[in-house]
C-alpha cells in the first residue's frame, strides 16, 4: 500500500475537508479524491462520511486513524533518518506541553530549534497530562513534558524541575511576595482552581488535607487563562506557578504570594513512550529544550530548581 497515501489520508481526517487537505499537501482535489476512493476500495469499507460541508470519518476511518497516526509517523521518520545520517538531523517532531509551560516556553524553544537545526519542523502540542500520555503511547506525539512525580508514569521518564505554586489575586488585593500565606487560611478565601481530577487541583486539595483547612471553590475552569482573569477581576483567587503569571504581574495586573505550611512544589519531567525510539530530529529537539529551560531558569524568569 502506498506510504502517500496514507499520509494523504490522515491530513483529510484531520482537516475535514478535500479542498483543504489538497490546499495543503499542494496537489490537485480530483487527484486527492482519486486516492481516498482507491484507499476504500483497497481496505474494502467506507472511511469517509461525504456531505456539503465536508468529510468526516466513518467509524471504520476512525478506527484506521486511531491505528495509523503513530506508526506512520515511526515509519516517516525512520525513513528521514536513514536518508539523512550523513548530514543534520531533520524533519517533523512533535512535543507536547502543559498549557502553563507551553505559555513560557514554546515561542522560546522554537526560535532555539529555527536558529540551530533549521532542517527540523517542530510541532507543538497543547494538553493536560492524560491526554498527552494517551498520545504519546499512541505514537501521535515523540516526548512531552509532565507534571510528575515520575513515578506516576509507566514510560521512560527524565526529571526536569521543581517550582514552587504560588496564591495569586487582583491588583488591589494585599498579597505580598515577600509573606507566604499558609496554606490553612485558604479556608477564608473564594478559590478559583481546575476541576477535579486535574492535576493542580489533586495537589492543592493534598495541601489542604494535610494543614487541615476546608478550601471554598467558588469557580472551576480547566483553563490557566481562564483562572488568571477570574483572579484579575478580583472574583477569587487561584493558584499558579510565578512562571505563568510573570507578565500580569509586572503589569500591576495580578499579586502574587507564596504558599506555605505546607510549601507546595510540582515537578516537571520529561516522558517518552518505551514503546517507540526517539528520532535524531527528537533527541536534538530535547537537547534544545533543556538548554532552552535552563536558560530561562538562569535569567530568572522561569522560578525553578533545576534537577540536571
Amino acid at each position: 500500500m502506498d506510504l502517500k497515501r496514507l499520509e494523504n489520508f490522515l491530513r483529510v481526517a484531520e482537516l475535514g475537508s478535500l479542498s483543504r487537505a489538497a490546499d495543503r499537501l499542494r496537489v490537485a482535489q480530483p487527484a486527492l479524491s482519486r486516492q481516498m476512493r482507491m484507499l476504500e476500495v483497497e481496505l474494502g469499507t467506507q472511511l469517509f462520511a461525504r456531505h456539503r460541508r465536508g468529510m468526516g470519518l466513518t467509524p471504520a476511518g476512525e478506527e484506521l486513524r486511531l491505528k495509523l497516526a503513530g506508526p506512520l509517523r515511526q515509519i516517516r521518520q525512520t525513513l528521514d533518518d536513514a536518508q539523512n545520517r550523513a548530514a543534520e538531523a531533520g524533519g517533523l517532531v512533535a512535543l507536547g506541553l502543559p498549557p502553563t509551560v507551553s505559555y513560557i516556553l514554546a515561542g522560546r524553544l522554537m526560535s532555539r530549534v529555527a536558529r540551530h537545526s533549521p532542517n527540523i519542523s517542530l510541532r507543538i502540542v497543547e494538553g493536560y497530562a492524560g491526554h498527552l500520555i494517551d498520545w504519546l503511547q499512541r505514537g501521535e506525539i515523540d516526548t512531552a513534558l509532565l507534571y510528575g512525580p515520575a513515578s506516576d508514569f509507566q514510560m521512560k521518564v527524565e526529571d526536569l524541575l521543581f517550582e514552587q505554586l504560588m496564591l495569586v489575586g487582583s491588583g488591589s488585593c494585599d498579597l505580598d511576595p515577600a509573606r507566604p500565606v499558609p496554606v490553612r487560611a485558604l479556608s477564608d478565601l473564594p478559590l478559583a482552581l481546575p476541576s477535579q481530577p486535574h492535576g493542580l487541583r489533586m495537589v492543592i486539595e493534598n495541601a489542604a488535607n494535610k494543614a487541615k483547612a476546608m478550601l471554598k471553590v467558588k469557580f472551576e475552569a480547566d483553563s490557566f487563562l481562564v483562572l488568571k482573569e477570574i483572579a484579575e477581576l478580583g472574583l477569587g483567587y487561584t493558584t499558579l506557578p510565578f512562571s505563568a503569571v510573570r507578565h500580569e504581574v509586572e503589569a500591576g495586573r495580578l499579586k502574587y504570594a507564596p504558599l506555605a505550611e505546607p510549601t507546595i512544589m510540582r515537578q516537571l519531567v520529561l516522558g517518552s513512550s518505551d514503546q517507540h525510539q526517539l528520532s535524531r530530529a527528537a533527541q536534538t529537539v530535547i537537547r534544545l529544550l533543556r538548554e532552552e529551560i535552563r536558560d530561562l531558569v538562569q535569567q530568572g524568569l522561569w522560578r525553578a530548581q533545576l534537577q540536571y
